[in-house]
């Protein structure tokens, strides 16, 4: 081997910061009929999620057409979670269901049967969706679409919410809904939904360093406009929750939890489509009364080809907290959050608190930040460490009480940073005079 003054062995110890996903779902829900509480699973296909949370198929052996639309079986095969099961077998017409079962053995069918008095292998398909396997799907079914939804089920006879949100507080998750859980103008919906909002609201609080969150809640569509704005009170009306008023028998909550996870969180979603099947529209004086009470409302603008749905706007329900008017506002500032922390993890026990040290912290957080102003996130920074001014300049010119700040300082350990973001948001309203001369 040859002699070497200098023996030098490069390595790279390069330092990754943690990355935050932007539009990760957490849906909570009724499941598998008679189901028990499950722990959290995660799905990135909804066809996962219907073999998960639904019953399957089964096969009844010794069914006999007794009439037109009735079933007996002698082995009392069938249970009340049948109703709705689709049937097929010899002498049985298309598309028909269960439509009652009683004692177990006899069935009444949704359609009448092609033969009578027959002996028939029945079929039955998978149970009606469940509450949590449509919303997985209706969420999913967006474009673009979540990449990631986590399931939790409740028991469906005795649902334990405030377990399930318990459980959900540990997931790395940033939408949080209750499946086919919309906001009625009873009590008992009221705290049921005040539990989501407490939920999203604490664990986003101290602490929560990286699981920001909102929830999303629909509107029960069988209210009138006034009386449904109206629920936005109380526990309720929280920055971190988002409202949603519609014209659907679907979840409507899922639906927009589906389409605020598919955009990055500076997107404003005004006026992004969302897949829902509402066939009716609201009226100016509905419209009116949501935008009112910072609703969002689903619509069709004429203005827009075809007969797609929309979001009417992308309010939080409470923009007085804050300032936080628009859900992109929210969803940004937990972004930039989480960004500057996990750049600067690495700096805490690391990094000195003297001239070199902080300046490599301001350096850390500037190189955070400058991307965002490249991709137009926002529009600029600024970064002032007060404990920095005082270290760049001669000690000799420094009184004796900032020579104590700095020395408290340094004996505490503890440094304040203020960072000033400007954020310019996307435009919501446009007046325009047209004046021909």
């Amino acid at each position: 081997m040859p002699v070497t003054y200098i023996d030098v062995r490069a390595r790279s110890d390069m330092f990754v910061p943690a990355s935050r996903a932007y539009g990760t779902i957490a849906i909570v829900g009724k499941g598998r009929p008679a189901g028990a509480a499950s722990a959290p699973k995660a799905f990135t296909d909804p066809s996962d999620a219907r073999s998960f949370y639904s019953g399957a198929g089964r096969s009844v052996t010794d069914g006999v057409l007794n009439g037109t639309t009735t079933l007996t079986s002698a082995t009392g095969a069938f249970t009340a979670a049948d109703v709705g099961r689709p049937v097929t077998g010899r002498g049985i017409a298309e598309d028909t269901v269960v439509a009652s079962v009683g004692n177990g053995t006899t069935v009444v069918l949704s359609r009448p049967a092609q033969a009578t008095a027959t002996s028939v292998a029945v079929t039955l398909g998978r149970t009606p969706p469940s509450d949590l396997e449509n919303a997985i799907a209706i969420a999913f079914r967006q474009s673009p679409p979540p990449v990631t939804i986590w399931g939790i089920q409740v028991d469906t006879a005795t649902p334990d919410w405030d377990t399930a949100l318990t459980a959900v507080s540990t997931l790395d998750a940033q939408i949080i809904v209750l499946a086919n859980t919309p906001l009625t103008n009873t009590a008992a919906s009221a705290t049921l939904i005040g539990k989501l909002a407490g939920h999203v609201s604490t664990v986003s609080g101290t602490g929560g360093d990286g699981k920001e969150r909102i929830g999303v809640v629909a509107l029960d569509p069988g209210l009138t406009a006034p009386v449904a704005a109206a629920l936005n009170v109380g526990s309720v009306s929280d920055e971190r929750i988002a409202l949603i008023a519609h014209k659907s028998t679907e979840d409507a909550a899922a639906a927009f939890a589906g389409v605020i996870a598919g955009y990055e969180p500076h997107i404003s979603l005004l006026l992004k489509p969302i897949k829902l099947n509402q066939t009716t529209s609201f009226t100016a004086a509905e419209i009116d009364a949501f935008d009112k009470a910072f609703v969002n409302w689903v619509t069709s603008p004429v203005l827009l080809p075809g007969s797609g749905t929309y979001l009417g706007e992308a309010y939080t329900a409470n923009p007085s907290q804050g300032n936080k008017k628009y859900l992109d506002i929210v969803r940004t500032l937990d972004d930039v959050n989480f960004r500057i922390k996990a750049a600067l993890i690495r700096a805490i026990g690391n990094l000195r608190v003297s001239r070199s040290g902080l300046r490599a912290v301001q350096t850390i957080v500037e190189s955070t930040l400058s991307p965002l102003v490249g991709q137009r996130v926002i529009e600029g920074y600024a970064v002032v460490i007060k404990l920095l001014v005082l270290l760049d300049r001669d000690p000799a010119t420094l009184s004796a009480d900032e020579l104590a700040q700095i020395q408290a300082a340094q004996a505490s350990r503890n440094v304040d940073m203020t960072v000033t973001v400007d954020y310019a948001g996307a435009i919501h309203r446009l007046h325009v005079d047209l004046v021909f001369t």
